[in-house]
């Protein structure tokens, strides 16, 4: 009897002890299985968090905010700004800090261009200045060269300089070759535009990156028919 009530103890033990890890986080985010992000942002401490789990927890709330569907997502926004504020008033040194912030008000602009006129500096000093504390983060360099590519405010040659960066850190990443076809077909260079959509294509992408790996091939392959309908002598 008393093996019997152990083992019924360590089963509920086992249920009430389990817990989710960054990575379980990352993955419902990138599946944009909302569900499950909920389920897990709703089961943890903030407060006892390691830095970059709560770097995690802000990107997970701004893109509830982002991509969310009958939620209160501006609730979730306000969230991820408040958290994001605080850590960059307390640990100016990590590169997912700026990251995290970038992507907070860049969301803010996404969802309403008049936010451009405050939030498009504070942006860009973002992306900036976790390109230069995360110079290996290929994340770092991505969204710095998005920036720079997509946005009146960029250049050109820094867009290139940080996408190229951020393939050689990570070849597996869908996005990455869909962004650089984009910014070589600006630069009227068909070929190359072609090859990095064909690239796109092929790779399988990262699995954390599910939801954006099937959206990249989309866009990659009408972008490529579309180059291949424009630039028939390359």
């Amino acid at each position: 009897m008393q093996l019997k009530s152990l083992f019924f103890s360590l089963i509920l033990l086992s249920i009430f002890s389990f817990s989710y890890d960054m990575l379980d986080l990352q993955m419902a985010v990138g599946e944009r299985n909302q569900e499950k992000v909920l389920s897990i942002l709703n089961s943890l401490v903030y407060e006892k968090l390691p830095l970059e789990f709560k770097c995690e927890v802000i990107l997970a709330y701004t893109d509830l905010y982002f991509w969310g569907e009958n939620i209160p997502k501006n609730d979730y926004q306000e969230l991820a700004k408040k958290y994001v504020d605080e850590l960059l008033k307390k640990d100016q040194t990590y590169w997912k800090v700026y990251y995290a912030a970038a992507l907070v008000y860049g969301h803010y602009v996404q969802k309403n261009y008049l936010l451009a006129l405050f939030y498009s500096s504070k942006v860009f000093n973002y992306a900036k200045k976790s390109v230069e504390l995360g110079q290996d983060q290929y994340l770092a360099h991505l969204l710095y060269g998005i920036l720079n590519l997509e946005t009146p405010f960029g250049k050109l040659e820094l867009a290139e300089k940080h996408l190229l960066r951020a393939l050689e850190l990570n070849p597996n990443h869908v996005y990455t070759y869909v962004e650089l076809g984009k910014l070589y077909e600006k630069k009227k260079e068909c070929r190359k535009a072609k090859e990095m959509y064909k690239v796109a294509l092929k790779i399988p992408g990262m699995k954390i990156w599910s939801y954006i790996n099937k959206e990249g091939k989309i866009e990659a392959r009408q972008r490529l028919s579309e180059v291949e309908k424009r630039c028939t002598s390359e």
